[in-house]
């Protein structure tokens, strides 16, 4: 899986500028887990306004830091220059986009979560949580902070009640488990394989989810007995 990470960066030059002659991009990026650090190293020279043919060099470091979502596998990731592109703004600025491709990511895969509940509210919490942090990592790399604002909450807020329509119509309080896993449906899953996965039975499974209408991405709990 490839990955685009834009980004804009306007160079100040301390004396005027007439016309860009050469131009380079190299870069210092490495990884190092989930996070990318590092420099642009962007060099050149230019002719100055009203300097004739004289020319001048130009060398600029740009930091740069990229965080890659968790749900990603980096171990095979590679870092390169997609495309670089140059304006002249005016006199004294240049406006540069860089593209860095991340290349051979990997969605992690057999993600289990297993919540430690004492009520019906704790796993209602833990949802709300997980799909905060997926609404707010909606484009899942970012190199940017963002605020939730209203709107989002409005979109939490509908999410979360259309998981307890699904997930805990069927439970109560006469349940006697007390640790549950939240399970994400996948392509190749069915109901046979799920039951197998976890050990627990048709009706015990059918007590909590609504197993004729499962689809990929489907949310189900998994109960085990309190021991």
């Amino acid at each position: 899986m490839k990955k685009i990470v834009p980004f804009t960066k306007e160079l100040m030059f301390k004396t005027k500028i007439g016309e860009i002659t050469s131009i380079s991009i190299d870069h210092t990026l490495k990884l190092d887990g989930q996070f990318i650090s590092g420099e642009f190293i962007i060099g050149g020279t230019y002719k100055m306004i009203d300097a004739g043919k004289l020319e001048e060099e130009f060398n600029y470091n740009i930091p740069v830091d990229i965080t890659i979502d968790s749900k990603y596998d980096t171990s095979n990731c590679t870092i390169s220059i997609d495309e670089f592109t140059y304006e002249i703004i005016n006199e004294e600025t240049l406006k540069i986009n860089i593209s860095v491709m991340l290349d051979d990511l990997d969605i992690k895969t057999d993600i289990i979560e297993t919540i430690e509940i004492d009520s019906r509210e704790s796993i209602e919490d833990s949802l709300l949580d997980d799909l905060n942090e997926k609404h707010i990592n909606d484009n899942l790399i970012n190199n940017t902070n963002i605020e939730i604002n209203k709107d989002n909450k409005d979109i939490i807020d509908n999410k979360k009640e259309k998981i307890e329509n699904e997930l805990f119509n069927n439970l109560s309080d006469e349940h006697e488990y007390s640790i549950y896993r939240v399970y994400t449906v996948k392509e190749d899953d069915t109901v046979d394989l799920i039951l197998e996965k976890f050990n627990v039975t048709r009706d015990i499974l059918k007590d909590y989810n609504d197993l004729d209408n499962l689809t990929v991405g489907s949310k189900i709990i998994i109960p085990s007995v309190d021991e």
